[in-house]
């Protein structure tokens, strides 16, 4: 990481205490893994939620390795999400995926697009 893309600041703690803090411009997304029994699955974001993180996203909440039958996403702590993790949540939606606390503005932009299944129009059969 170059050191234009961090900076760096200090907080104070009351009068006397300081702590040194540096961070980067870079995005960053937390992305934990919670068995609530051997066949469900939650996964929980807290970050923004872009492009990059959509392959690790696919990992954590369809693993190779597990018999797990019911699927959540909790979104309660995503404070941004770009057009191709938008994309992402419309199709874990359509593979019944249960999308908790959805922010609001996702909401509107997946109703505004058309997307996400029964909103989307189907082409008639001939």
């Amino acid at each position: 990481m170059s050191e234009a893309n961090t900076r760096s600041i200090v907080i104070y703690h009351g009068t006397r205490r300081a702590t040194w803090v540096e961070w980067s411009d870079r995005v960053v997304l937390k992305i934990t893994t919670v068995r609530e029994n051997p066949k469900s699955l939650k996964v929980i974001l807290c970050g923004q939620f872009t492009r990059e993180y959509v392959a690790e996203l696919k990992k954590a909440l369809w693993p190779e390795d597990a018999a797990v039958e019911t699927f959540a996403l909790d979104l309660a702590n995503v404070s941004f999400v770009d057009r191709e993790a938008m994309v992402f949540l419309c199709g874990a939606k359509s593979r019944n995926v249960a999308i908790q606390n959805i922010p609001s503005y996702v909401t509107r932009w997946i109703e505004q697009e058309g997307r996400c299944g029964s909103s989307r129009q189907q082409s008639p059969e001939k």
